[in-house]
């Protein structure tokens, strides 16, 4: 039997960490960030990020 973080994995955006190491959609929340890196859904690539919110806040960014 899969974990739930394994069931869920493949359906799930990829999140950018910002420079604190939280999740750039939601940087008030730590647990967020927590388990975006346990559940292998975070990245620092801002090119690989598939997360609606983080895309547009890297695009206010630049």
């Amino acid at each position: 039997m899969k974990s739930r973080s394994q069931k869920r994995t493949g359906n799930q955006d990829l999140h950018f960490l910002n420079e604190n190491g939280r999740v750039l959609c939601n940087p008030r929340d730590r647990e967020a960030a927590h388990r975006a890196e346990v559940e292998h859904i975070a990245t620092e690539n801002p090119n690989a990020v598939t997360c609606k919110k983080c895309r547009r806040f890297i695009g206010q960014a630049k």
